[in-house]
């Protein structure tokens, strides 16, 4: 019986400190309450380059198979992914259930919101 105990505690004791480090483990900025949860049109204000993804199952196995290239000026409705980051959703680069077209940027400078 003791011996049952305490492999009870240090099971549990372990996986609360395991819980401790991947709570810590950053994750993508992306909330569900983003203002870009959802897809938002967006002029493109600098070159931007957009990968084709080929979606697989389980996700790690996702790889990509091209390149475009998006200008100034361009109009594209996006929104952000807890996978990829940024994705398009219109036109040409609509994904879906087999590709993703990610957007290989960061942040927020690189577009203005709506349509100019």
């Amino acid at each position: 019986m003791k011996i049952k105990r305490s492999l009870l505690l240090t099971i549990t004791a372990f996986t609360l400190g395991l819980g401790g480090y991947i709570s810590a483990i950053p994750t993508p900025n992306v909330l569900a309450s983003s203002t870009f949860a959802y897809g938002r049109w967006v002029t493109i204000t600098k070159t931007t380059r957009v990968r084709t993804v080929k979606l697989g199952h389980p996700m790690s196995s996702s790889h990509t198979v091209g390149w475009h290239t998006l200008y100034r000026g361009h109009h594209i409705k996006i929104r952000e992914s807890w996978v990829f980051g940024w994705v398009g959703e219109s036109g040409h680069f609509n994904s879906g259930a087999h590709y993703a077209y990610v957007l290989c940027h960061q942040g927020h400078s690189w577009f203005k919101q709506g349509i100019h």
